[in-house]
């Protein structure tokens, strides 16, 4: 694991950028920070740690922006989550490998399958339909 904080791999940006195409709240503040974020390695699943020096503050604090999934090579499913933090700045980019196994092939923008956030506090319309 990385013991400082680095610039971004052309893997860990592209990722973030496919991210952030699906973020609902504070998506144009957080492109701005893109090119102001360093990252350090965490954890061994590759979970990144972001340090974000400037850009404009995104709206809220200390939630999850954005989450996809990928297969790994085992067939195992893996959700990479974008994480606000402090300030309204990008703060961690974790990886999940469900299963608990190590992580065999790192996450992609090319694989990730982007999952489409609810808006907080709000039910789906299905779930809506079904309580009247």
């Amino acid at each position: 694991m990385d013991s400082e904080f680095k610039e971004l791999a052309g893997r860990e940006r592209d990722l973030i950028e496919k991210l952030l195409t699906v973020a609902i709240h504070g998506r144009d503040e957080l492109r701005t920070q893109l090119s102001h974020c360093k990252a350090k390695q965490i954890e061994d699943d590759g979970t990144l740690e972001l340090q974000c020096q400037g850009g404009i503050p995104a709206p809220g604090r200390y939630a999850p922006v954005a989450e996809g999934a990928y297969k790994d090579a085992d067939g195992a499913d893996i959700a990479v989550i974008l994480h606000l933090g402090k300030g309204g700045f990008m703060s961690m980019l974790e990886i999940i490998k469900y299963n608990g196994s190590q992580v065999i092939r790192p996450p992609s923008a090319h694989d990730l399958v982007l999952l489409l956030p609810e808006s907080p506090g709000e039910r789906s319309s299905e779930d809506a339909n079904n309580t009247k």
